[in-house]
């Protein structure tokens, strides 16, 4: 496993893991899912038996942003401390738009995907988006267009409230 993918993976538990517990969930992490046999991204047993298999999708305001997050995390092209990476185009225009439609074509690329290996799948979509707050992400969320066919059982959209609404890891459940 490149170190990318490995890093991408840890990603996808760490998600998946505070998504769990910000819902008090009880489960067991089992396995990371397999990609070439159709798995969600992380595995988890309950104490039931049943199996959770967590689809995990980082939204971003644009793809040079997740380009420079798998850079960051890589050691590519560390940041020096306070520094900050430029936009693409030097600005960010109408911010909530933004990252609520990149949360939108997450949801319905997710949403035409066929998953195996467990008997109850979620989706949890992890907005990355720093200017985001408790009311844009419900704007976000009240507008989302959940695609009528899809394999999910619960779909979540989180995000991490700014400071002034307590830092915390906040997730918001979008289906049913």
């Amino acid at each position: 496993m490149s170190t990318r993918d490995s890093i991408k993976a840890a990603h996808e538990r760490a998600v998946a893991d505070q998504l769990l517990a910000a819902l008090v969930v009880e489960a067991t992490f089992v396995r990371h899912g397999e990609p070439n046999r159709s798995e969600p991204d992380v595995i988890y047993s309950k104490a039931d038996g049943q199996i959770i298999g967590i689809e995990v999708v980082t939204a971003y305001y644009e793809d040079s942003d997740a380009k420079d997050a798998a850079e960051i995390a890589a050691g590519e092209k560390p940041l020096c401390p306070g520094e900050m990476r430029e936009r693409s185009d030097g600005r960010l225009v109408e911010p909530d738009q933004k990252i609520c439609e990149r949360v939108q074509k997450e949801l319905e690329k997710k949403c035409r995907k066929i998953y195996a290996g467990a008997d109850e799948k979620w989706l949890c979509i992890n907005q990355d988006a720093l200017l985001s707050d408790a009311i844009s992400v419900a704007e976000c969320v009240r507008n989302l267009k959940v695609p009528g066919k899809h394999e999910f059982a619960r779909i979540y959209v989180t995000y991490t409230a700014p400071v002034h609404e307590g830092g915390k890891y906040t997730p918001i459940q979008v289906y049913p």
